[in-house]
């Protein structure tokens, strides 16, 4: 039983990122379509390299064999094997940025990592076949795109831009400023500051990294089911803020970052120190409940790294949370136990 709470412990840090597998800042930003304004990204390698997944082989196997299991089952396991691609040899990144002020659908996905553009051509094409067509192959600038036309469903572009890029989206402007941009260096240009701001706050060496403006997140929220209280009151509470950061790290410990894009430096200077009077007078009333209480004092060490730090116009708040203090909280939830 004890071996298998741990592994389940040190598997909550690997298996969000399979649960987001299809939904994920990307390292080339340059690529994302101006016009984003949320972008999430999963550094899948990081994590995978991470010290909580090396100490702890068994998490591979849990993640890789929920992996395995959700390719067989949407029957992608030998076109991916066809295409000569392995999951956690060739994938580094996954990224996904969506528009504000076009559907949600329209979104951009980028996948960083080792792909061979001839052997998934190949994997493309036997795809097709076995669906009774639906793939065309178009060029799109300098670029081979291919058409995914599912029936039922909007045609998908995807397109391998070099061995280390493959892109995919709805629209053919996507997809070639996509192209014309991929030999530039240098971060994107965004139409919203508030992303642009924002993307410093956040780097490649986090496991997740996630970055909204408060339009696209408000208009995502209006469309939760009617009458859930929280989705309303998260709408008003997005609307008085322009967007925020968020960002997971995990390594030894698990290292959990905030952002809030403020008006300009001096408003976000003057709001951090705001923010860490705050923590001290409400660290001393956590220590006094820590005197007597387990779970308070995880709470008490996780204050202890609590800090907020003004970046441009940017507030970051950071703090950690460690393995160990990670186990004490999961042992009080109903995990399975085999």
């Amino acid at each position: 039983m004890q071996t298998s709470r741990k592994l389940w412990i040190a598997a909550v840090c690997a298996v969000a990122m399979v649960a987001s597998v299809s939904t994920v800042r990307a390292q080339q930003t340059n690529l994302l379509p101006p016009d984003s304004e949320l972008v999430v990204t999963i550094n899948f390698q990081q994590i995978m390299k991470s010290e909580v997944v090396k100490a702890n082989k068994a998490i591979l196997d849990i993640v890789k064999g929920k992996i395995d299991e959700q390719l067989d089952e949407k029957g992608l396991a030998k076109y991916l094997k066809k295409a000569g691609f392995d999951v956690f040899r060739d994938l580094s990144t996954i990224t996904i940025s969506i528009p504000a002020d076009r559907n949600p659908e329209e979104g951009f996905i980028l996948l960083e990592g080792t792909f061979d553009a001839e052997k998934i051509e190949a994997a493309f094409t036997d795809a097709s076949k076995d669906a009774g067509g639906g793939l065309k192959i178009v060029m799109i600038g300098n670029a081979k795109a291919f058409e995914v036309s599912p029936k039922g469903e909007k045609s998908m572009l995807v397109g391998v831009l070099n061995k280390k890029t493959l892109i995919a989206c709805l629209t053919k402007k996507d997809f070639g400023d996509a192209v014309a941009r991929s030999g530039a260096k240098g971060a994107g240009k965004f139409k919203s500051e508030t992303v642009t701001n924002l993307l410093q706050t956040v780097t490649a060496k986090q496991s997740i990294s996630f970055v909204a403006t408060s339009k696209v997140l408000g208009k995502l929220a209006e469309n939760a089911p009617e009458g859930a209280p929280q989705a309303k009151m998260a709408v008003e509470a997005i609307k008085q803020m322009d967007g925020f950061s968020a960002a997971i790290t995990i390594q030894k410990d698990i290292d959990v970052q905030l952002g809030l894009n403020m008006k300009d430096a001096d408003t976000a200077n003057k709001t951090a120190a705001g923010i860490n009077f705050a923590i001290t007078l409400f660290k001393g009333k956590v220590d006094d409940m820590a005197k007597g209480d387990e779970k308070a004092k995880v709470l008490a060490d996780v204050m202890n790294t609590l800090r907020a730090s003004s970046k441009g116009p940017n507030i970051v708040i950071n703090a950690r949370l460690t393995f160990e203090n990670l186990g004490k909280l999961l042992q009080s939830l109903p995990l399975p136990n085999n």
